[in-house]
């Protein structure tokens, strides 16, 4: 199976078997990986895109491993689509394509909803609480876990830990599980434009929205009455960019931040022409080793953890100005997009 996504990329085959034929999917391990879809190579260029994360075992990406094997020589005519900039410094000798679908998805959906999303969020109820939202479970989030478990500063949610959002909301379980996850309006050809979805009401049931999306205008009342956030991105152990809806949703929603990821996920962002606050918080943990990273982080924000901040009106005027520029300018940042 084939995509085509931007004007000038050609059909992309998958990358990596998620879904079983016989059924179910395939699980995945996180030492071995995913299983590789091998293309037979037969003298024209194959473009291969990776559609879910990587696995990074013993200092290695193990599914590009997997391709080398497979390939042998016949690599040279092998092209592959990541949405991770750096890996291409990583991996001089192969084809690789910076291709951040994932982030330009999340834009567009965001763009498409323009109007409701600026309604949502705001100043208007703020506290001097931290919100600390967790999913999945994975190590750095246990360990993030284990230091704000009794920070009654904190509102915080782990749900593989079974500690809920801390929220009421309006809408139904079916009419969140029913809602479709992406618009058939939305052009995935030529997509990098924002193709505005037509809408009758404010109502979120009746928006064309993706489930991160969902997520986040139903933790509105979290976002509007904390002053910042801890963020616990996806990866914490990667030497590349790994970007998420965890990171560009705070600027959706008016928060500032500190971040629980990989090294230098701040200078990354910052580099973008996003505020990181630097005045706010001591973001030297940024440049720190895996092992020392979330130490760092939590000794030095101990008081902004622990009391939160202030939003004065310089604050809402930056955070409105982060906003702003993910709404106006991300899609020119992002590479290859156009």
């Amino acid at each position: 199976m084939y995509y085509e996504f931007f004007n000038n990329t050609p059909p992309l085959y998958l990358g990596i078997k998620q879904c079983n034929p016989q059924g179910d999917w395939f699980q995945h391990d996180i030492e071995k990986g995913w299983p590789i879809n091998c293309i037979p190579f037969e003298g024209i260029n194959i473009h291969i895109w990776f559609q879910d994360d990587l696995t990074f075992f013993k200092n290695k990406f193990v599914e590009l491993e997997y391709y080398k094997d497979y390939y042998k020589n016949d690599i040279k005519n092998i092209f592959f689509y990541i949405w991770h900039e750096k890996i291409v410094e990583l991996h001089p000798d192969l084809n690789i394509v910076v291709f951040p679908k994932f982030l330009i998805d999340h834009w567009i959906n965001a763009s498409n909803n323009t109007a409701l999303l600026t309604e949502s969020f705001n100043f208007k109820k703020k506290s001097q609480q931290v919100l600390c939202l967790n999913g999945n479970r994975r190590a750095h989030r246990d360990a993030v876990f284990f230091k704000i478990s009794n920070n009654k500063n904190m509102i915080w949610s782990y749900l593989s830990r079974k500690v809920k959002i801390p929220t009421e909301t309006k809408w139904s379980r079916d009419h969140y599980q029913n809602w479709h996850d992406i618009d058939e309006n939305i052009s995935y050809i030529t997509y990098y434009e924002p193709q505005k979805v037509k809408s009758t009401s404010n109502d979120p049931r009746q928006q064309s929205l993706l489930r991160n999306t969902k997520n986040l205008l139903m933790a509105k009342d979290l976002y509007n009455t904390t002053c910042f956030s801890l963020v616990t991105e996806t990866r914490y152990n990667l030497p590349c960019d790994f970007v998420t809806e965890k990171t560009t949703q705070c600027w959706l929603a008016l928060h500032p931040a500190l971040y629980v990821s990989n090294r230098y996920h701040v200078a990354y962002i910052r580099d973008w022409g996003f505020d990181v606050f630097d005045d706010l918080f001591n973001h030297s943990y940024d440049s720190a080793s895996d092992s020392d990273r979330i130490n760092i982080l939590f000794k030095d924000n101990a008081s902004q953890l622990n009391n939160g901040i202030v939003i004065t009106d310089n604050i809402k005027k930056r955070l409105l100005k982060n906003r702003e520029h993910y709404f106006n300018n991300f899609h020119n940042i992002l590479p290859n997009t156009k």
